[in-house]
């Protein structure tokens, strides 16, 4: 049998440490354990959200449709929940000790949910209903879900192999390398959240090794994004 990479090791504690911290402090309101999967034959090993589900709602071209958030949302495909509602999973993709892919991905809840239409219709019923109600204007809101990806065969000109998107399901800033968990939850968490006061101490880094043969390739888009 396969033994775990110490780099897939370390990943997996990272995002069960940060979520079980982040919970301590009232941040994440709710977790669901990170799935593990190996393929022996080829030596990969892969960290992800557990409940992988098709089709077109869950599709990158439907990256900012609220109906993703909702697929995501009702099928537990997911890591944590923000204590807004807002969704956070992720997966990692480890050949050997060089990691070859990852998807980091923050959904912002549509809505602010009231606490207690939350605990009397539930929470995805409480979502439709004001999304549903014209008088409900003031508990929308208007944010865009971020998303990293890594793919380290897929570097062409309009493709970095690390980009981020937001506000459209084709557009890809350059983010030079990829990143850990922590990097990635601190860079939502700080931006997205200023209001809240979060504990940054224990927090580590990590840095991951990956092939990097594609160093000469210019991008169209001259736009980089440092997290």
């Amino acid at each position: 049998m396969m033994q775990m990479n110490r780099n897939v090791e370390n990943t997996l504690s990272q995002i069960e440490n940060t979520l079980g911290e982040l919970v301590s402090q009232g941040i994440v309101i709710f977790t669901i354990p990170s799935d593990y999967k190996i393929d022996l034959k080829n030596q990969i090993e892969q960290i992800t959200w557990k409940n992988h589900i098709s089709g077109r709602d869950v599709s990158s071209k439907n990256f900012t449709s609220i109906n993703q958030y909702f697929s995501i949302l009702s099928s537990n495909a997911y890591q944590a929940l923000l204590l807004d509602y807002s969704i956070i999973r992720c997966s990692f993709v480890f050949c050997g000790s060089k990691l070859i892919s990852q998807n980091l991905l923050w959904w912002p809840c549509p809505v602010k949910v009231d606490t207690l239409m939350e605990e009397e219709f539930g929470l995805i019923e409480s979502i439709k209903m004001l999304l549903e109600d014209k008088s409900a204007s003031d508990y929308i809101s208007m944010r865009s879900p971020i998303r990293m990806d890594f793919d380290v065969n897929n570097n062409t000109p309009i493709h970095p192999r690390a980009h981020l998107h937001m506000q459209h399901h084709d557009s890809r800033i350059n983010c030079k390398e990829p990143i850990c968990f922590n990097r990635f939850i601190r860079h939502i968490l700080e931006n997205y959240y200023p209001h809240l006061k979060v504990n940054y101490n224990r927090w580590l880094y990590l840095q991951y090794n990956y092939n990097d043969k594609y160093k000469s390739v210019e991008y169209k888009n001259k736009t980089m994004m440092i997290i």
